[in-house]
């Protein structure tokens, strides 16, 4: 099997390395000729995207896009994106041979098959399904441990377009001992969303809280380890994330809400809290509302 990496930053070169390591014949490609001249002085088989487009011969299997989705102006950029999928339309349309397309871009869910697709079965004039696959594999790989985080990842998820392209996908990760998990490709890309966001929202949380404790003349390292262990949403993986609706109960509510009456009287921000507050009573009446009109 043959595998083409779109995008040799850092996810690309810790996903193209981790599947040479498990003996996958793995080829770089990007935009930047420095970054390809660096990889070919390392040993790597790496092309420009021009080389690629020109060449003749596109026997590849498997295209794997790791290609920047920046946010600018509050916006996910998708224009490179769009570009590398336009190519590889135009390389899979040299080619009879049966491909797979894997986005591992962090893209808004709908990406996929409302824009990517079409582009790929525009510019190669074959049909998604058919002459080639679709799948969406998120990454998690943190910058400053990528190559380790892909050799030993903790979970493995992939959306596939179809059966055959996640089983030709299953076989990329071949040998991976981590669970893995194909679900449907609008599932994948929110689902990396999601985790991201959870992450962000959490360190949120605990930098306004450690603000709170600081001004409070508390030390807010040990009371959150303590944290750590006593809260629920912290050991238990299923706590929050069940059609539940908002929170309510003899604790919840009144704890929030007087938490923040406290910290507000003593002049101090909290935002979070307040939102977090707010978001729950609001979801409450539209509860109550929708339950009182049955």
């Amino acid at each position: 099997m043959k595998i083409c990496i779109v995008g040799s930053g850092v996810v690309g070169q810790a996903t193209g390395r981790g599947l040479l390591s498990m003996g996958r014949d793995v080829t770089f490609s990007d935009i930047k000729p420095a970054v390809i001249e660096k990889l070919r002085h390392e040993g790597y088989s790496a092309f420009t995207i021009d080389d690629l487009n020109n060449s003749s011969n596109f026997d590849y299997d498997v295209t794997i896009f790791t290609v920047s989705t920046p946010t600018v102006n509050g916006e996910v950029k998708l224009e490179y994106l769009k570009a590398a999928a336009a190519d590889l339309g135009r390389r899979l349309a040299k080619t009879t041979k049966y491909h797979l397309a894997v986005i591992r871009s962090t893209v808004p869910p709908g990406t996929t098959e409302e824009l990517l697709l079409p582009i790929i079965e525009e510019y190669s004039q074959k049909k998604a399904g058919r002459d080639f696959g679709v799948c969406m594999n998120p990454e998690y790989l943190r910058e400053v441990s990528a190559k380790e985080d892909f050799s030993k990842p903790w979970i493995i998820v992939y959306g596939e377009y179809d059966q055959r392209s996640g089983d030709l996908l299953s076989l990329v990760y071949e040998g991976f001992s981590c669970p893995i998990h194909r679900v449907s490709i609008r599932e994948a890309e929110l689902q990396k969303y999601v985790h991201n966001l959870f992450n962000a929202a959490k360190i949120a949380f605990f930098n306004e809280m450690r603000d709170v404790a600081q001004k409070s003349g508390i030390n807010p390292d040990r009371v959150f380890r303590l944290v750590a262990k006593s809260a629920e949403a912290m050991w238990n993986p299923e706590y929050g994330i069940r059609d539940f609706g908002p929170f309510q109960g003899s604790c919840l509510p009144k704890d929030t809400r007087g938490f923040l009456t406290w910290a507000e009287q003593n002049g101090w921000e909290m935002p979070y809290l307040r939102a977090a507050v707010e978001t729950n009573e609001d979801l409450y009446l539209k509860t109550l509302y929708q339950q009182t009109n049955l």
